[in-house]
């Protein structure tokens, strides 16, 4: 972990107390705020949130609604399918204002999985598997464009946390990794991706956790290293913990099931517990 605050205290102390779930009013001023992409919200997976917009596709078995639950945290989820770090900041989604706008003075914890819809993560693993299946209409990849873009990923992630220290001083910023999605060697059905895009996509998954690591450095946060914790559980793997391309009705191709949610979840508790 790269920064610990004295909040773990009051979090534990939260749950040896027994306060309530995720709607459970704040105690003691104590509050979670989840922020971020898909992989945070968790589309596809039962049910939605109450209240929640459906563009966002939010989950109530999401990471942020299993952590809350599990620690008695009231919680304020404004993660959004398709977010970049822009809709943390500065432009929000499905009539939402700015995810950051959630964060106030008595915020003690922000989780935020962000990053990937920067770089044109998902979108590229989606096209390639489109060209590669024989679809139509699928697009293109602008590699270059992606590559761009990752040089200044880092100080757009560094400006997340920067945003959440100054909204919070004494919250605890965490940063929570994307899940591993495509495997290491060859490709499997419902993988259709040709050796070369398996690699860029792999490409794009290290330099996505090495920036976010880098970024939680050098603002004095903390990183969960899920894309580490989650090889072997990639969407070819025995134990999936992430969708296909070709799933069934309802699923999101290349997004978190429910047993990534809950690994994902189980990491993130056990980092607020050190």
């Amino acid at each position: 972990m790269v920064r610990r605050l004295g909040v773990v205290v009051s979090l534990l102390t939260l749950v040896a107390a027994g306060i309530g779930g995720p709607a459970a009013e704040a105690a003691d001023g104590s509050e979670y705020v989840a922020m971020g992409s898909s992989f945070a919200a968790g589309p596809g997976i039962p049910s939605p949130q109450a209240g929640s917009p459906s563009a966002c596709a939010r989950s109530d078995h999401n990471y942020p609604s299993l952590v809350a639950g599990q620690l008695g945290l009231a919680l304020t989820d404004v993660s959004c399918s398709g977010a970049t770090t822009a809709n943390v900041l500065d432009t929000g989604q499905a009539g939402q204002p700015p995810q950051i706008d959630a964060i106030g003075a008595d915020t003690k914890l922000v989780t935020a999985t962000i990053g990937g819809n920067d770089v044109n993560y998902l979108g590229s693993l989606g096209t390639y598997s489109c060209q590669t299946s024989g679809g139509t209409g699928c697009g293109t990849v602008d590699q270059g464009a992606i590559n761009t873009t990752f040089g200044d990923l880092q100080r757009r992630l560094e400006n997340v946390a920067n945003a959440v220290h100054q909204r919070a001083p004494g919250a605890r910023m965490v940063f929570v990794e994307y899940l591993t999605i495509v495997p290491p060697g060859d490709a499997c059905d419902g993988v259709p991706l040709t050796g070369d895009q398996l690699a860029f996509e792999r490409g794009i998954a290290t330099r996505l956790a090495d920036f976010t690591r880098a970024a939680a450095a050098s603002t004095g946060s903390e990183v969960v290293e899920v894309t580490g914790a989650s090889e072997g559980h990639d969407s070819c793997s025995a134990d999936p913990w992430v969708e296909k391309y070709t799933v069934p009705a309802g699923r999101s191709s290349y997004h978190p099931n429910e047993a990534g949610m809950a690994a994902v979840a189980g990491l993130v508790e056990d980092a607020l517990a050190r």
